[in-house]
């Protein structure tokens, strides 16, 4: 998936005192790329727990952290949607340092960042996207410094935490068609010139590149009792080259005209993907095989 669109939400900057009340301050920023989205299309913004739009203001963790304390609630925010029409990801980027934070990751401290889903609240692996389910996303920052043989040391340190929440524009994601087998729109096959047009759809389709470098297609009509799956049946197209050319020849269960005994192909340059979804195998003056199918007409175009 190709990001067209970055935006940086929130970044939200604060220094962590180990024994006594701390304030934290975080700014808001948007930047855009190339002028992609218009304001109307991407219009996120951050809120505090009052509902407020988050700007440059500031949170209190409000009470002193200590060792021994249990995980606690100390900020929750919420990034809102709003007018935005353009598909979108969030990812969460947590980064830590100062004497609180020491590089072998041996702080006292735990932190973690957490999402309500389904009225849940979930932990957020950090620097993972995930595409927002709601209008509004709720988050919260959670603290724990439980009991440890070297607290003392921590004693009047201080580190810092930059917690990012960045909203990226992404591209629509293309419901695909589940298979094989793939289930097929309408499928028409009309033998001859004067032959009447039989009609069905619904059906189970398959298709796979032999190993021989030639394409193959097996059509199955099940067991109804219609007209098609009485004149017609079940249907297999193969690909083949004879006399430097390359042909598509048609079998069924029941058609004559289109049978071991019975000669029905058409060369490759004459398929015709002119119709979106549709794979159609012409020939002249009017018989032609059509099958409607999103997997087999990207099978053979893409």
């Amino acid at each position: 998936m190709r990001k067209k669109l970055t935006l940086g939400l929130i970044a939200l900057s604060f220094v962590l005192m180990a024994v006594i009340g701390t304030v934290a301050y975080f700014t808001i920023g948007f930047s855009s790329e190339d002028n992609i989205a218009k304001a109307a299309d991407f219009d996120v913004e951050a809120v505090n727990k009052e509902g407020k739009v988050i700007g440059d203001a500031e949170f209190d963790l409000g009470e002193d952290l200590v060792p021994g304390m249990e995980k606690k609630e100390v900020y929750a925010f919420a990034v809102n949607k709003n007018n935005t029409t353009v598909p979108v990801e969030y990812q969460v980027n947590l980064g830590l340092s100062g004497d609180l934070f020491p590089d072998n990751g041996q702080s006292p401290i735990n932190l973690e960042f957490e999402r309500l889903k389904d009225g849940v609240w979930e932990q957020v692996e950090l620097e993972n996207t995930f595409h927002p389910e709601q209008d509004s996303e709720q988050f919260r920052v959670m603290v724990e410094w439980p009991h440890g043989e070297n607290d003392i040391a921590y004693q009047g340190k201080t580190g810092s935490i930059h917690l990012e929440v960045v909203a990226t524009q992404v591209d629509e994601e293309a419901e695909e068609e589940e298979g094989p087998p793939y289930i097929t729109g309408e499928v028409a096959f009309k033998a001859t010139p004067h032959g009447s047009t039989r009609v069905t759809e619904g059906k189970e389709l398959n298709f796979y590149t032999k190993d021989d470098g030639y394409k193959f297609i097996e059509l199955s009509v099940g067991d109804g009792d219609g007209e098609f799956e009485k004149k017609v049946g079940n249907i297999t197209v193969r690909e083949y080259e004879e006399g430097g050319i390359t042909w598509f020849q048609v079998y069924t269960d029941h058609e004559y005209y289109a049978s071991e005994s019975q000669m029905w192909r058409v060369r490759d340059s004459y398929l015709d993907f002119s119709e979106e979804g549709k794979v159609i195998f012409p020939k002249l003056n009017g018989p032609h095989l059509t099958i409607e199918s999103e997997a087999l007409y990207n099978w053979f175009t893409k």
